[in-house]
């Protein structure tokens, strides 16, 4: 949604990330450093490193694929 993120702090735990924006734009921190991201673009970083991630516009959703290993389902 416009304006969400995973919160003002950044996370870690164990695995590898990657992933493909497909619409939008993405602001994802990886260990302190700040990329903005859009449609087309990709990444992959290991989970182990402090990471955050926010749909920066105010207007316009942001659309992920996202792959996370080993799976990581919260109950």
């Amino acid at each position: 949604e416009p304006g969400s993120s995973t919160g003002d702090d950044s996370y870690t735990h164990d695995g590898e990330e990657a992933g493909l924006v497909l619409s939008g734009q993405l602001e994802l921190t990886i260990d302190g450093r700040l990329h903005l991201l859009e449609a087309g673009d990709s990444f992959s970083f290991n989970s182990r490193l402090r990471h955050r991630y926010a749909n920066p516009s105010s207007r316009e959703e942001t659309l992920v694929i996202w792959a996370n290993t080993p799976i990581t389902l919260r109950r």
